[in-house]
């Protein structure tokens, strides 16, 4: 019998007071919370207005009892779990693009019920208009509900969902932030990929169906792309300003290389020894491209800059400092493109 977040912050010896639709505590997390800055939400989440823990009944056995991510999904359960049989209900056929595209849809609108997650993605430095405009979100497992039978194909298909041996579903990426490739000025989505927010070894995963370059479409007119490894990096460059692509870790597809081949590319590794390695082999096959240097910033990637108080002015200086035929492109390319190249640098010395 699995157990829902007030049941389990009840055993856990957790006094909770109703406030309205909410429960309040003392934060189980940091001590001296003299006034209870814990809440609970009618969504089964919690977040601490004090220490800013936050999460569900799953992150909260793996935050504050230690268990792993299986032995917390034992006991709080799957969410909105049901048999194939019981979607009975026919509608008009959807493509994947426009289903995909309400996916993502569902799962910013469920991101904005939860503060916790807007905190989380706030302390890596994205905004709520960054949010906002790539549609970023956030899944406990419980965002899904296919209403059709084409609606159900549509989500076991992408592997928006997935099911078990019994042919009962759960969604597949529960308890990720969820980041999607919306193409520009339309109601398509061709792909979402999921961050976890809890101790899951997985940090990314994605839809089954192929792996596409998140910001090719957006960026297709300019001169040079910004290549990153990850979708946090992606989006950081993105609020920025700069034209950026990523294909999602340091493996790249060769059908994602293709469309590559005549561009100039910035490739910007992360800096470990596999973003190294990796940033070698991308150049190797890439023929414009040129491997930007950023590791004496002591960032492990552009989203550890992007959670730094002058990161963007520190990366805009490394651009300029390195891609000394970026001035050549014509003035009004270079303005459309890279306006905040052009102005002096204001860093504060150290």
């Amino acid at each position: 019998m699995t157990k829902d977040l007030i049941q389990i912050l009840t055993e856990s010896g957790i006094r909770l007071n109703k406030r309205g639709d909410k429960w309040s505590a003392h934060c189980p997390f940091h001590a001296g919370d003299r006034t209870p800055s814990f809440f609970v939400y009618p969504n089964s989440s919690y977040f601490c207005f004090g220490c800013r823990a936050w999460g569900d009944a799953v992150r909260f056995l793996m935050e504050f009892h230690g268990l792993t991510y299986a032995k917390a999904v034992e006991i709080a359960g799957e969410p909105r779990k049901r048999a194939v049989k019981q979607v009975i209900r026919v509608r008009t056929t959807f493509s994947m693009w426009p289903y995909l595209y309400g996916v993502a849809q569902q799962y910013h609108e469920y991101l904005l019920q939860m503060p916790g997650a807007i905190n989380y993605m706030h302390t890596r430095g994205l905004t709520d208009e960054t949010l906002a405009k790539y549609s970023v979100g956030y899944t406990d497992g419980a965002v899904i509900n296919p209403e059709s039978d084409e609606e159900y194909k549509l989500a076991l298909s992408s592997g928006v969902i997935t099911e078990d041996e019994e042919g009962n579903w759960r969604e597949a990426l529960s308890h990720r932030i969820t980041i999607p490739n919306i193409l520009p000025n339309t109601n398509y989505c061709d792909f979402i990929m999921g961050r976890t927010v809890t101790k899951n070894e997985v940090r990314y995963l994605g839809l089954s169906i192929p792996k596409t370059l998140y910001g090719l479409v957006d960026a297709k007119d300019s001169p040079v792309l910004f290549m990153v490894e990850g979708y946090i990096d992606w989006l950081i460059l993105k609020q920025w300003g700069y034209p950026a692509i990523t294909a999602g870790g340091t493996h790249v597809a060769n059908y994602n290389l293709v469309p590559l081949k005549e561009r100039r590319i910035i490739i910007i590794p992360d800096n470990d020894d596999e973003g190294t390695r990796s940033a070698d082999n991308l150049h190797k096959a890439l023929p414009y491209s040129t491997i930007l240097d950023y590791a004496d910033l002591k960032a492990k990637d552009v989203g550890d800059l992007g959670m730094m108080d002058e990161g963007m002015a520190l990366f805009d200086q490394k651009v300029r400092e390195q891609i000394s035929w970026l001035p050549s492109i014509s003035p009004t390319t270079l303005n459309l493109w890279f306006p905040r190249l052009g102005e002096p640098t204001h860093l504060h010395s150290t």
